[in-house]
């Protein structure tokens, strides 16, 4: 059966998208090119030394003679990887620079370290009001420079890295929200009721982050299951069902080349695992399944209830509440979880009444609200 699920996955539902694999591509490439620096004071002397003491680094050393220079060589691309300026640099001074470059949403992400020729209090404030990074105090001592430049150019590679993960995950998310029938502000609301309820379960700002990446990407995977499937109305064939049970999996392939996103893994894969072991990919019961998934695997189900779907009209708040409750009591979801999520949401207003016929992903049409009839 394995052999035959990855024979269906190569044949039918074939490579990811090329522009979605050039982009990872373009985050590897940017992740491994040589950094590039900019040295910026008035003093070619101390360029020069600069320049020197960087020397045996592996980096690319731009100079700049004026703050207008500075300014200018900042804004082009590709753009330094981190910065280096004088304070009292000629032309535009080298905190004018900096607050410039911070006041721009394109560019803010730059690290920049400010030399000044005192150690003082109110220099060193100055320079941090201005948004500086870091400040270093001339003369500069080589171990020092190469200490910060080092420690700034980390910065700068894991704000690159988390600013490009955050951009492909949620164009991901929205195209397979699409795909999947769903309106355009369906990623962000299953995000921010997954972060309601993790707030309300103790979660610290850190899992909270993870949770709300978690929540926008857990059913990336589908953007390689065929759309004849997604959008099916009768009974999936088994085939079709080995394959869209896939997703997960599939999931974790795609954002698994992103580091910034590795942590929220075990989520993607495990959203769709059953508290009693009967859920799909790994078979996992009880506390073996990551809190965080056993959330947002709620927070799926939930959502997907009270939406609009191709095939089905929108169950209203209390019907939600209700499946939710009968799928926790035949051993889906942990009872505990199920009630403090019930509580949650149950002074939501309730949505118009639907009692039209609704047919669930598994393709089983059902009259009434049921948890054979939920869509996730």
């Amino acid at each position: 059966m394995h052999d035959e699920t990855q024979s269906i996955q190569q044949n039918e539902a074939g490579c990811l998208d090329e522009g979605i694999s050039e982009t990872f591509a373009q985050a590897a490439a940017d992740t491994a090119q040589k950094m590039r620096i900019l040295v910026a004071d008035s003093n070619s002397t101390i360029r020069k030394l600069l320049r020197h003491g960087l020397a045996n680094e592996d980096y690319e050393i731009i100079e700049a003679g004026d703050g207008n220079e500075a300014l200018k060589l900042a804004m082009q691309r590709p753009e330094p990887h981190a910065i280096l300026i004088d304070a009292g640099i000629s032309g535009i001074n080298g905190l004018e620079v900096v607050r410039r470059l911070k006041s721009d949403m394109q560019y803010r992400t730059i690290p920049v370290i400010v030399m000044t020729s005192s150690d003082a209090n109110e220099d060193i404030n100055e320079a941090v009001e201005a948004g500086a990074d870091e400040f270093l105090s001339k003369p500069i001592s080589r171990g020092e420079l190469k200490v910060r430049i080092r420690s700034i150019t980390r910065m700068h590679r894991g704000n690159s890295e988390m600013i490009g993960a955050e951009s492909v995950a949620l164009s991901l998310a929205r195209a397979v929200s699409s795909k999947d029938g769903y309106s355009s502000g369906h990623v962000e609301q299953v995000a921010n009721v997954a972060v309601e309820f993790g707030k309300l379960l103790g979660m610290d700002s850190a899992e909270l982050k993870m949770l709300r990446y978690g929540a926008i990407l857990h059913n990336v995977g589908k953007i390689a299951i065929p759309d004849s499937i997604l959008e099916k109305t009768g009974p999936l064939t088994p085939r079709e069902r080995a394959l869209f049970h896939q997703h997960p999996r599939v999931g974790c392939d795609i954002c698994g080349p992103l580091q910034p996103l590795r942590p929220v893994l075990p989520i993607i894969r495990h959203h769709k695992e059953h508290f009693d072991g009967t859920g799909y990919p790994d078979g996992l019961r009880g506390d073996a399944i990551p809190l965080k998934a056993q959330v947002v695997g709620i927070v799926d189900v939930y959502s997907a209830l009270t939406n609009d779907r191709p095939f089905r009209r929108a169950k209203t708040n209390a019907e939600a509440v209700e499946i939710l409750r009968d799928r926790a009591f035949k051993g889906m979801h942990d009872p505990e979880l199920i009630s403090k999520f019930c509580d949650m949401i149950g002074e939501l207003s309730s949505e118009p009444e639907n009692q039209t016929d609704r047919c669930d992903t598994e393709g089983e049409l059902t009259p009434v609200p049921s948890v054979e009839s939920v869509s996730v």
